[in-house]
């Protein structure tokens, strides 16, 4: 939700390195973090997120069917000199990253970022294009850059989702794509820092390099189903916008699960949750925390007259006067301006997930936050060992939620002017809690949360970005929290 110092991004400058690494080569021009940790310039339209990076990548799709065309585009650094590569594709499996396809080696010059690259991309043309997608199974994806010459590889250079056409998985997992670009600076902004109307942008561009976030918590939830996939009767993946431009995109999975740091949402994405929770009973795990805490709108605008749109950019002011409210015509200008979704109380996430965002610590703290077992009168507790008090995993931060973030009672909630129902406070179950610091040095309770919503539908809220750090991230996860959410999740994936 804050804009984060460079520590956010640490993890990611030491791609290549750690249990969700790719494949190894003799050299890699990521083999350590870029030096001195210094705070980034957001305005810098070239960052380098790994030390040594010499090419810039993006692919023009973040999701896509089987059959559907790729292409990616490419660039070496401002004034460096040519080189010769080829793209080799991964889809991120149980055992780690699986090789897909691989293409010819083809040239790479410089080209320019230009002044608008960050809010509608630099306009670069396929370098591997028409690439045929038919034989590539669902899934998440990611491609490395090899050089011809030297074999130095550049691990991560873009990521995208197969879509599974059929949708015929039990479970469906959404991941936070609009969040990765809102905090990606390449081109000169992100949508950060707020407030500051001289450095941020309102708008940002899907077609652009960016950092691979996929790698810094996700990839620890994407695995750990893989692993489960097969007997949980399948594990589909899908983008924000795709549940944005097909609000029953969900509808036939028993359990839809969003991702770590998800905190960018259209209104038209929040709405098809709500309807999953408290309309048609769909089973619902938000697996981290900061959800749906800011709204967006997508935009298109290199598509042609009647293209079908794919939301190649995102709009966000952060702020009620947003001027789509001057053309909002009948419709309710509260539920369309870009602010926040609790912003005058309009629709509070509590009254979607039972929590809701409440501070934040930096990512580079030495901070170690732990959840602890609040409860263990569920069946999601059994075979964990655990009693009441015992530490889960020390999971909470760098961002968490809490039933009532403001601590006045009300929970976000205004009677007067929210366009949401409450949720009544007597079943929100708190399974587990966690205290910490946040950045201005208050203390913040962690909670995460589970109810059934009115309509059958069971809803656990994480409550903490790095709850999925537990199901796979070397030093923080551990069998009794794997346990547990192998439990939530076979329970909540069952076939109705």
């Amino acid at each position: 939700m804050r804009w984060p110092r460079i520590g956010r991004r640490g993890l990611l400058r030491l791609a290549g390195a750690g249990a969700f690494a790719g494949p190894v080569l003799a050299q890699t021009s990521t083999s350590a973090p870029v030096e001195g940790g210094a705070e980034a310039d957001p305005r810098d339209p070239w960052p380098a997120w790994f030390k040594g990076q010499r090419i810039w990548a993006y692919a023009d799709r973040t999701s896509f069917e089987p059959g559907e065309a790729l292409n990616i585009m490419m660039s070496t650094g401002p004034g460096a000199p040519d080189r010769r590569v080829r793209i080799e594709v991964f889809r991120m499996g149980a055992a780690g990253p699986a090789p897909v396809w691989r293409s010819e080696f083809v040239d790479v010059e410089a080209s320019g970022a230009t002044a608008t690259g960050a809010a509608i991309g630099p306009g670069w043309p396929p370098l591997v294009g028409d690439i045929d997608t038919r034989a590539w199974p669902p899934g998440c994806y990611s491609c490395d850059v090899v050089e011809e010459t030297t074999a130095v590889r550049e691990p991560r250079a873009c990521q995208w989702i197969v879509l599974n056409p059929a949708r015929s998985g039990a479970v469906l997992v959404r991941l936070g794509t609009n969040t990765y670009q809102a905090y990606n600076s390449w081109g000169g902004h992100s949508l950060y820092p707020n407030g500051d109307d001289v450095v941020r942008g309102l708008m940002v561009s899907f077609d652009r390099p960016a950092p691979p976030d996929l790698f810094e918590y996700d990839i620890c939830l994407v695995q750990w189903l893989e692993v489960l996939a097969a007997s949980l009767g399948g594990v589909d993946y899908a983008a924000n916008f795709d549940i944005h431009a097909r609000p029953g995109y969900m509808d036939p999975y028993s359990l839809v699960i969003t991702s770590a740091h998800d905190e960018y949402w259209s209104g038209e994405e929040f709405d098809a949750f709500h309807a999953r929770i408290f309309e048609k009973g769909g089973n619902t795990c938000f697996f981290g925390a900061d959800t749906a805490y800011c709204q967006v709108r997508y935009a298109d605008v290199n598509a042609p007259p009647g293209a079908q749109p794919l939301g190649r950019q995102i709009v966000c002011y952060k702020d009620q006067t947003d001027p789509i409210a001057l053309r909002a015509g009948k419709r309710d200008p509260s539920l369309l301006v870009t602010a926040n979704f609790r912003d005058e109380g309009r629709r509070p996430e509590t009254m979607l997930m039972g929590g809701a965002y409440q501070s934040w610590f930096e990512s580079a703290s030495a901070q170690r936050p732990a959840y602890k077992v609040a409860r263990t009168d569920l069946p999601f507790f059994a075979g964990t060992g655990w009693k009441v008090g015992d530490v889960a995993a020390d999971v909470v931060g760098y961002e968490w939620d809490n039933r009532d973030p403001e601590g006045d009672g009300q929970r976000l909630w205004d009677k007067a002017h929210s366009r949401i129902a409450p949720i009544d406070r007597s079943a929100i179950k708190v399974l587990f809690h966690g205290q910490a610091i946040d950045a201005e040095g208050h203390p913040g309770l962690a909670e995460a949360t589970y109810f059934v919503s009115p309509a059958g539908a069971s809803v656990f809220n994480a409550g903490s970005v790095r709850w999925v750090w537990g199901l796979g991230k070397p030093g923080f996860a551990n069998p009794a929290f794997a346990r547990f959410n192998e439990n939530l999740v076979r329970t909540l994936s069952r076939r109705r």
